[in-house]
C-alpha cells in the first residue's frame, strides 16, 4: 500500500515533469504572440 507522503512525492513528479514538459511550449508560444504584438 501506498502511504500518504508515496503519493505526495509521486505527484510532485508527475507535476515537475508537466511543468518541464509546458515551460518550453509557453516560451515559443509567449515569443510568437510577442512577435505577432510587436510587428503588426
Amino acid at each position: 500500500m501506498f502511504t500518504f507522503s508515496d503519493v505526495v512525492l509521486i505527484a510532485r513528479k508527475i507535476a515537475v515533469g508537466i511543468l518541464l514538459t509546458l515551460i518550453p511550449f509557453v516560451l515559443i508560444a509567449g515569443g510568437i504572440w510577442l512577435a505577432w504584438k510587436f510587428f503588426i
